[in-house]
């Protein structure tokens, strides 16, 4: 099976992993209750709840452009915003097509006549460090969660969760020629940007007047970012999570899937202005020296 070929399939997968979650989670809520909680939310905290999330993306810039230092490219940060922004516009909007990543790979090869192969490391690198910063917060929040279970096994994810963020660390230093600065860095942008997304929700689940199992909830959310990689842009999969993540922990199961699908269209409204720059050109040229 050729490269291109096996993309496209893996991409068809993704997407049909999304719709049939969305079929599924869709078929077992109850609208009318969504319907009925829709005119009671509260606009400041939803407000509040956008605007992390344009914080978590504003922080995802700036760990990509320590990122592509690396190999010498250096962008202006209009141009870096830009090219991310159309990154995110392809990866949401256009699932049949380039994704984002392969478009930024390409478009940054090919402008500063970089080796394609490098640049898209750094690009994997950027986004692998996405998951480390997850699961790195996933550690905290399952030591400070309360369950049936035995605190013990809450203290053994905590403490395999942060020795394996070390080990995982070193190996990138030690294997991809990183210095440590800039992979400390990188992970501690990782960091900022899941905290930033995480008070999204928080800000989401009290625009719904939430006022408890705030933790479990989180625990979902990181969950799901995680598995977010099996299907399209997150689609379905997070709803899916939320949904019956809320059966496991008791609570309302339709509000929990309807937080879900509140970020995902908080997220599609963000990308969605990436469009923009599919008609006004980027100019993707190393910015000159002061």
């Amino acid at each position: 099976m050729s490269p291109k070929l096996k993309k496209k399939l893996i991409r068809t997968l993704k997407i049909l992993v999304s719709l049939g979650l969305i079929v599924l989670v869709f078929s077992k809520l109850n609208w009318n209750e969504i319907g009925s909680l829709i005119p009671t939310i509260q606009p400041i905290y939803f407000l509040l709840a956008i605007l992390f999330f344009l914080i978590s993306q504003l922080i995802s810039i700036f760990r990509f452009n320590l990122f592509i230092r690396k190999e010498g490219v250096r962008l202006s940060f209009k141009s870096n915003y830009q090219l991310y922004l159309l990154g995110m516009f392809y990866n949401f909007f256009l699932p049949g097509g380039v994704g984002g990543d392969a478009y930024k790979t390409f478009a940054l090869s090919k402008s500063h006549k970089k080796s394609l192969k490098k640049i898209g490391k750094l690009v994997f690198l950027e986004r692998f460090f996405g998951i480390l910063g997850i699961g790195f917060l996933l550690s905290f929040i399952v030591l400070s969660l309360q369950t049936e279970y035995s605190y013990f096994w809450n203290l053994a994810i905590f403490s395999l969760g942060i020795f394996m963020s070390y080990i995982v660390i070193q190996l990138i230093i030690k294997y991809f020629d990183f210095s440590p600065k800039r992979i400390y860095l990188g992970f501690f942008y990782s960091i900022l940007i899941q905290l930033a997304q995480i008070l999204s929700v928080v800000f989401i689940l009290k625009s719904f007047s939430v006022q408890d199992n705030f933790l479990a909830y989180l625990l979902l959310f990181l969950i799901s970012s995680v598995l977010s990689v099996v299907s399209f842009a997150g689609l379905g999969i997070r709803e899916a999570v939320f949904f019956y993540g809320a059966k496991f922990f008791d609570f309302n199961p339709d509000i929990s899937a309807f937080v879900a699908l509140s970020f995902s269209l908080i997220t599609a409204m963000i990308s969605f202005f990436g469009i923009i720059y599919l008609f006004i050109p980027i100019e993707i040229k190393n910015k000159s020296p002061k």
